[in-house]
């Protein structure tokens, strides 16, 4: 059977209601129409002879199926597969895959799994705040003194940015916290912070980068409490 793409991805999406590519998102009122229809189910897909376990973004298996001769893919699981990032855009019902100029990142880091890691030094944080009285909606607290995460890229982002801090509760300790961050193992970008330095914000080229690896140095915990995060760190398509 032949695979055939819709020219419009929002006349597909519009068709399929959206929810089979994108679980969780907020939708334009007044533009996607919900309909129901008589789909045949069952294809599998194939990249590079290689079959493809088609997943959403919050790793649920989709489906591929047919509907009046047309074999419909999840753009997710398909794109992500060849290499790149899919991004979902509510306010215009849109879906951009590969590059895409956006106001936001791609993925934030706080919702990737690693692949990788030594002691996982990065979790989720919530509301964490800096020592200048900042509050991040997306963050990562760093909680051991020496480790790293990895994660699998796979060429698919062009470059990712935030903001590395020293935490409120932690401001006034002398104690250095070190971030490092390495793309296929070549060094990209260090920083510290400690007491009476500001928030450092970054933003690193990742093109053509496979993995990538995020490491912490010293002092990252004082007394118990997490001296370090980073703070709206985001990956770029």
């Amino acid at each position: 059977m032949n695979i055939k793409f819709k020219r419009s991805l929002r006349a597909a999406l519009c068709l399929l209601l959206c929810a089979a590519f994108f679980t969780g998102g907020v939708f334009a009122a007044g533009k996607l129409q919900k309909r129901t229809i008589t789909v045949y189910s069952g294809v599998d897909i194939y990249i590079d002879d290689a079959k493809l376990d088609a997943r959403d973004a919050n790793g649920n298996p989709v489906e591929t199926f047919v509907y009046n001769g047309t074999t419909y893919l999840p753009v997710r699981a398909v794109g992500e597969a060849v290499g790149k990032a899919v991004q979902w855009e509510s306010k215009t019902s849109s879906v951009y895959i590969g590059q895409h100029k956006s106001d936001k990142p791609a993925v934030w880091l706080d919702e990737l799994d690693y692949f990788d890691s030594s002691y996982n030094p990065l979790k989720k944080g919530e509301n964490m705040k800096d020592n200048v009285g900042n509050t991040y909606e997306h963050a990562l607290r760093i909680g051991h003194w020496s480790g790293y995460n990895v994660y699998k890229l796979n060429g698919q982002y062009s470059a990712i940015s935030g903001v590395l801090f020293r935490t409120y509760n932690c401001r006034s300790e002398s104690a250095v916290s070190d971030l490092k961050i390495y793309g296929d193992d070549e060094l990209l970008y260090s920083a510290s912070v400690t007491k009476g330095v500001d928030p450092v914000e970054f933003y690193i080229d990742l093109t053509g980068v496979l993995e990538l690896k995020i490491a912490c140095g010293d002092s990252w915990t004082i007394n118990g409490k997490y001296a370090a995060g980073l703070g709206n760190c985001g990956l770029w398509a």
